[in-house]
């Protein structure tokens, strides 16, 4: 009888839904004419993921404005050129030539008009910038006593050293890669501290764009360096013709791409819609595609209809729990195995994910090339009474922290907080849950006050090299850092990552992966508790619909299908 009045109930939801997006003003027909309409979500979103938080996904923009240097090749390790042509290793591992794509036009625009093509200057601009270095500044002469009476040069290095990099930063780039020279206008010098197999990775990742230095120079003499980030200009294939805060994006074709050319004219990014109306939106035309659709309506779509199709993929992501090791209790080997096994992560799966993620054995996802599909014997298998058993007469009162963002890694985390709090308190586990917003949360880490036991976060990132995965939410270098929200720190795990970087053979690579893996099993600093697939669903219409791992797509690719006379 319950089942039946929440079917019921759900259906009038549902009702009530679809009447309220048809209430709800429809796009312009002027900014829809001979284009596409593809609706997504305004979270994280950015004009520069460069300076957006480390584990969130904007690439639905910004791979259609800018290039990088390349592209993951086939969900594998392997990289494919874009704006570079080909590179070379050195002997020793620790220089890489890369020689440029010559022809390359950046956007022409009502805000920038370039004078130039894309050049080895770009890309040391682009790669110092995120480095910190200043080289990639304009020349500062301390002695010219032009600078005193306009002190433009001087404003520009000050502010550009107060810019965050939260994803170069979390893999400590700085400290990978020590210099970026122009040999030639069209090939670059990257000098390493040590060999790095994941360098080529981290620069085909979707915070690795290439930036017009000639562009960001002229904002700076006109002191107006943030429209690096408002009003951006790149080499990709579409360029921003216009934009409404948490509205829309209006992309035009770049006609001068040095690529294949885009087959659609217009693109409309429509930012306004939550995920419970999207696919609402979707059913009543207003979108030809919608991008992670609430995961509790997929069971409306029926996978025989011909006015539209579901794609997904596996995701590189991992939603877990985190023990916070500056916590005394949290040390305690035996209360943290515990813990994890009274959690029910199969039920979290379904009831938070309706079934679309899978329960996560390890901290590799399995799209990764690195990924091993043996399941280990330490295996933390769900197990209530062993685990009440285990925690009888200790009386644990636990603070958990919620970091309260929806996420590809979590659709709603409050939700799986409350789960865990359930499956907790049937081991006699008592615990307080906290919603904490990001910006919260760096305050508490940077005063040191964070005073929680536990944490329920996530963690994605956009290749499947295990380097840029596993180091930042668990090296002793990001310790106290917001990405390793465990604080912990075993020289071990730092050891095997670093015999990986330094291996070029992809097997033992691998190999000490997964050896840093088996660390973190057995030690459980974490909880994993599900790795999420990616959706979306497009109008049969539309062909050339290529989602990645990431969840990105390049929207050059996309046309519509010719209607049959």
């Amino acid at each position: 009888m319950l089942r039946r009045n929440l079917t019921f109930f759900c259906f009038l939801l549902n009702m009530g839904l679809f009447i309220q997006v048809q209430a709800a003003p429809r796009v312009p027909e002027s900014l829809t004419e001979n284009g596409l309409i593809y609706c997504t979500n305004v979270s994280g979103f950015s004009f520069n993921p460069q300076t957006a938080d480390a584990g969130t996904s904007m690439n639905v923009v910004t791979e259609q404005i800018y290039n990088k240097l390349f592209e993951i090749k086939n969900h594998s390790a392997t990289v494919t050129p874009s704006l570079a042509v080909s590179y070379s290793t050195s002997s020793d591992g620790k220089a890489i030539l890369i020689n440029l794509r010559k022809g390359v036009k950046f956007h022409h625009t009502p805000w920038f008009t370039p004078t130039r093509d894309f050049n080895a200057e770009d890309v040391v601009f682009s790669i110092n910038r995120v480095l910190g270095h200043d080289t990639y500044l304009p020349i500062l002469d301390q002695e010219d006593p032009e600078h005193d009476k306009n002190p433009q040069y001087r404003i520009f290095h000050e502010q550009a050293k107060k810019v965050r990099f939260p994803y170069f930063d979390s893999i400590k780039l700085n400290q990978k890669i020590k210099s970026i020279t122009a040999v030639n206008p069209y090939q670059v010098k990257i000098e390493l501290f040590e060999p790095d197999s994941s360098i080529l990775s981290h620069l085909a990742s979707q915070y690795a764009i290439i930036f017009s230095q000639e562009y960001a120079y002229q904002l700076n003499a006109d002191n107006n360096l943030a429209q690096l980030d408002t009003h951006p200009v790149g080499t990709g294939p579409y360029q921003v013709q216009n934009h409404v805060y948490n509205q829309y994006v209006r992309l035009l074709r770049n006609d001068n791409y040095w690529n294949k050319d885009a087959k659609i004219k217009h693109i409309l990014v429509d930012l306004s819609t939550e995920r419970t109306s999207r696919l609402i939106k979707f059913f009543n035309n207003e979108c030809q595609i919608a991008a992670y659709p609430e995961v509790s309506q997929l069971g409306l779509l029926h996978g025989n209809d011909e006015r539209y199709y579901l794609q997904s993929t596996d995701g590189m992501n991992l939603s877990y729990l985190a023990f916070n090791f500056n916590k005394p209790l949290m040390q305690n080997e035996q209360i943290r195995q515990a813990i994890s096994q009274s959690i029910n992560r199969a039920r979290i799966v379904r009831n938070i994910y309706h079934n679309t993620a899978t329960v996560a054995n390890n901290i590799i996802p399995n799209i990764s090339w690195a990924s091993t599909v043996n399941t280990p014997e330490f295996e933390f298998d769900y197990s209530p009474k062993q685990a009440k058993n285990s925690l009888s007469g200790k009386n644990l009162h636990l603070n958990m922290w919620v970091l309260n963002e929806e996420q590809v890694y979590n659709p709603s985390p409050l939700k799986t907080a409350e789960l865990i709090k359930w499956d907790l308190a049937q081991a006699g586990v008592e615990v307080k849950v906290r919603s904490v917003t990001r910006v919260f949360l760096l305050d508490q880490l940077a005063k040191k006050t964070e005073d929680y036991d536990m944490i329920l976060t996530g963690w994605l990132t956009e290749n499947l090299d295990p380097d840029g995965f596993m180091r930042p939410i668990l090296s002793c270098d990001t310790k106290d850092d917001i990405t390793n929200l465990s604080n912990w720190c075993n020289p071990k795990f730092n050891q095997f990552m670093d015999n990986a970087l330094s291996n070029t053979r992809l097997q033992e690579r691998a190999r000490n992966y997964n050896l840093a893996q088996d660390l973190v099993l057995r030690e459980l600093p974490v909880v994993p508790i599900a790795s999420a697939k990616r959706f979306l669903v497009a109008n049969r219409k539309v062909k050339g619909v290529q989602m990645s791992p990431f969840g990105s797509m390049h929207f050059s690719t996309l046309y519509f299908e010719k209607e049959k006379k």
